[in-house]
């Protein structure tokens, strides 16, 4: 009987890092914008405010009236950077700390061709573990030319609110990869 042959590694392709921002207080986006952009380069899309009101999860820190905000950013990442963008974001969610309590809840992500995975700091059996107390959760997968949202994922993601943004997104990161792939063919 003949070996099986191994297949080699491949290369991941580069992701299209993006960034969830839940508020009850408006006034601090332009300022939030700022510094996601010092830390994570520009954003080169807005999602407009999308109402978080399925859960009250966050109301006794946050208080009422949450909206989430997405942004994705112009330069495309290794999606092993996870671990890196949210310790960044949490530190800049500290900034915004007022008597101990968060007024900014900053989730950092990425959108590949076939999921959005969000960066977490709690462990869930769906999460896989990327170091640095950081685990990876995949809260939307592409398919059929839609998102569909697994049933571990949050109620705000499977009810499809987000899925036109994130179509959106996903054809902004089609534009990028194939700039990137196309430079680094000529190189």
């Amino acid at each position: 009987m003949g070996a099986l042959a191994m297949s080699g590694a491949v290369e991941a392709s580069p992701v299209l890092r993006l960034c969830s921002c839940l508020t009850a207080v408006p006034e601090l986006l332009a300022e939030v914008r700022s510094e996601l952009v010092e830390h994570f380069g520009e954003i080169v899309l807005s999602s407009p405010a999308f109402a978080f009101d399925i859960s009250d999860y966050y109301e006794p820190e946050m208080g009422r009236g949450l909206q989430r905000h997405w942004y994705c950013f112009g330069e495309l990442c290794g999606a092993e950077s996870l671990p890196e963008s949210r310790l960044a974001s949490g530190k800049l969610e500290e900034r915004f700390f007022v008597k101990g309590r968060r007024r900014v809840n900053l989730d950092p992500g990425y959108l590949d061709l076939g999921k959005l995975v969000l960066a977490s700091v709690k462990e869930a059996p769906d999460k896989i573990y990327m170091g640095r107390g950081v685990w990876a959760h995949t809260c939307l997968r592409y398919r059929f030319g839609r998102f569909v949202a697994p049933d571990h994922s949050f109620p705000d993601f499977r009810d499809g609110r987000f899925d036109a943004f994130m179509l959106e997104a996903r054809g902004r990161y089609k534009a990028l990869l194939t700039r990137f792939r196309e430079t680094a063919r000529r190189t």
